[in-house]
């Protein structure tokens, strides 16, 4: 009003404009203040929800199991000593107890800590359920000012370099607790596993006089272990408190660069930022350290493979894959594909056990497999693996969180949840679950011919690699634990992490020719030097036969022909049970068996003959020389499926038109 008022000469003379000019700039400046300190309240109310979210996801995941098998360590110890010497005491006396002797030492021997445990929290699973994560409930919030963003930003980078430096420091202070730790907790396993329960010299002829040890040397024993108790006791407590605090501050850290990454790739980085913030934002991610136990020291010996844990058995032998997936995978790889009702169809039982006792042993049974006889044992055995695993792939403690996603019509929101989701399971279980739904992918693909779309294999596979607790609706939770197998199938490329973690890879497409390519390689990349180096037999160099179409067939590469219903072949070799090595109309290449109609004549069917045993014979050599090579190549390979891989060759493909034989009808209803 006074601007309107006076003219605008009689305004730097008015002091009345001067005093309430500098109010206004002052009211400005104050509000100014106070909405940048709002902001920053608002982003550490941001930051404590994230820290907190990390906090109980890791108290529910990693320190309930430490707190647990802190608890219970040698608890099953001391009850086996107790046990041994009572055994050691009746063993003085006859037959007639002989019976619950074997007993007690039978139930000794099955004693399992981490297969309590287990169940332990299988039977309570509601309490131990991880909660929902913590949720950001801003009101009416508005975009800050250019200027305050470049403050912000700044701060955030200040902050971002400070907790990267307490990080560092704080990973090396827990790494000295854990050798404490690890060194507390091997002297106090030695007292608890004491071999000090044989009592057998007390009986028989010679037995030696009772004597009691003096009360002094077992009071010293009581007050030795009861130290080492609380030594042990409070390094675990400092591990874990500052395993806790380096959780805290990573989510904050992580959450802070992931800002300002966003902020730099819009323009809006302050203009402060320099060279000591950007090794920070732009650092490679590192893969996940393996996680420390509590109470490893007490595993003696391998770990069981059926019925025992992946985590354990996997770190022990220092594998990325269990031998028994492995080389169940390689066979079906080769020679179920297109065998129907694989996994639907039971096996033999004798042949599921004889192959459980021999990988129970270390040994692979599946190494000389040339053909798809067993084909259905093969499935039973890695299906009864998956399903006596102590824990399953899928963790129970995730199952509501599981059971949440695969409601959701979202195709898109599902692969991004579920791979969030994903990234905070063990990195060794990740790759199993990697590698297994690659596969099952891969199956799904030829569900034309073995009847099993992803939905067929979330049916076999569903109960197996996620139990619905006991305690829920079976029937209900099914169909979306069905689901959910589902929907992993068909994105496992989208949900799973490749360079992230490494590790082994399935690798779609084995060689069927190994003298001229390795297991790892990509057929198509050595196609015009099999060409050129191999030599096709000429009519004059050895006999052909001849066949007709019986069906139009379309190529689907360079190195097959494609076929008119009544034509004309010519057959060279036998190359598998699928494919020859001929021509049509003087062009040479592969031709599918199921297509032709080979006309016999007496000496033709000699030379049929011939061609199929030598076929026969080459194929079986060639198999069992590769028996022992992985269907799978490492991260490091080129030719992942995950990375583009070319087609399998020669190609396995289904019939385009009506098929000439009945063998291939199921007899069993799927």
């Amino acid at each position: 009003k006074i601007e309107q008022s006076l003219p605008k000469e009689k305004l730097d003379k008015s002091k009345k404009f001067r005093l309430i000019e500098k109010e206004v700039q002052k009211r400005k400046n104050k509000y100014f203040d106070a909405k940048l300190k709002a902001l920053k309240a608002r982003n550490e109310y941001i930051l404590n929800l994230e820290a907190s979210n990390t906090t109980l996801h890791k108290y529910f995941v990693d320190d309930l199991s430490d707190l647990i098998d802190c608890m219970d360590l040698g608890f099953h110890e001391c009850i086996s000593r107790a046990l041994m010497m009572h055994i050691s005491a009746e063993a003085g006396r006859q037959a007639s107890v002989q019976a619950g002797l074997d007993t007690l030492q039978s139930n000794i021997s099955s004693l399992d800590s981490r297969l309590d445990k287990q169940r332990f929290l299988e039977f309570n699973h509601t309490a131990f359920m991880i909660p929902k994560k913590f949720e950001f409930q801003g009101k009416n919030d508005e975009f800050a000012e250019p200027e305050l963003q470049k403050l912000l930003c700044a701060d955030m980078e200040t902050r971002l370099v400070q907790l990267k430096s307490r990080l560092t420091s704080l990973r090396a202070e827990s790494e000295e607790v854990w050798k404490t730790l690890e060194t507390a907790e091997s002297t106090l396993l030695a007292m608890l596993t004491a071999k000090d329960y044989d009592c057998s010299g007390y009986f028989g002829e010679n037995a030696l006089p009772a004597h009691k040890p003096p009360e002094t040397v077992s009071i010293k024993l009581r007050a030795d272990r009861h130290e080492t108790e609380e030594f042990y006791l409070t390094k675990l407590r400092e591990f874990m408190m500052g395993t806790s605090r380096i959780a805290r501050l990573d989510s904050k850290h992580e959450h802070i660069r992931q800002t300002l990454v966003d902020m730099s790739t819009s323009g809006l980085e302050s203009p402060q930022s320099g060279g000591r913030v950007g090794g920070v934002l732009h650092s490679p991610i590192a893969k996940p350290p393996r996680r420390k136990r509590i109470g490893r020291l007490q595993m003696n010996g391998q770990p069981k493979l059926f019925g025992g844990s992946l985590e354990e058995y996997l770190e022990s032998l220092n594998l990325d894959i269990p031998l028994i997936i492995k080389s169940c995978i390689r066979v079906i790889n080769l020679y179920g594909l297109h065998h129907q009702g694989i996994f639907r169809v039971s096996g033999s039982q004798v042949e599921i056990n004889n192959f459980r006792e021999a990988f129970e042993r270390g040994e692979d049974p599946l190494a000389d497999m040339t053909d798809a006889s067993d084909i259905n044992s093969v499935a039973g055995v890695l299906k009864l693996y998956l399903r006596e695993l102590r824990e399953p792939l899928f963790p129970i403690i995730y199952f509501e969180q599981f059971m949440e996603l695969a409601q959701l019509e979202s195709k898109h929101e599902f692969v991004v949840r579920m791979k969030d989701l994903v990234q905070s399971l063990p990195r060794s279980v990740v790759i199993v679950m990697r590698y297994l739904f690659a596969f099952l992918n891969h199956l799904s693909e030829y569900s034309d011919e073995n009847m099993m779309d992803p939905y067929n294999l979330a049916i076999c596979f569903g109960p197996t690699l996620v139990p619905v607790p006991e305690d829920k609706d079976q029937v209900q939770y099914q169909n979306q634990v069905n689901e959910l197998i589902k929907n992993i199938i068909l994105f496992n490329d989208e949900i799973f992490p490749t360079h992230e973690i490494g590790g082994t890879f399935y690798e779609k497409y084995i060689s069927r020719e190994p003298d001229d390519n390795d297991v790892g390689d990509s057929p198509s990349d050595h196609v015009q030097e099999d060409m050129d180096s191999e030599v096709y037999p000429s009519e004059d160099e050895c006999e052909s036969l001849e066949a007709t179409a019986q069906f139009d067939f379309v190529a689907r590469s360079d190195r097959e022909l494609s076929l008119r219903k009544g034509e004309t072949v010519t057959l060279y070799s036998q190359v598998s049970n699928d494919w020859w090595r001929g021509s049509v109309n003087s062009k040479e290449g592969l031709i599918p068996d199921k297509y032709i109609l080979i006309k016999m004549k007496d000496e033709d069917r000699e030379k049929l003959e011939l061609f199929k045993s030598s076929s026969s014979e080459e194929s079986m050599r060639r198999r069992a020389s590769s028996s022992n090579d992985s269907v799978l190549s490492g991260a490091s390979s080129s030719h992942s499926p995950l990375l583009g891989a070319n087609p399998p060759w020669p190609p396995i493909l289904p019939p385009a038109g009506p098929p000439p034989t009945t063998h291939e009808v199921l007899e069993t209803t799927v």
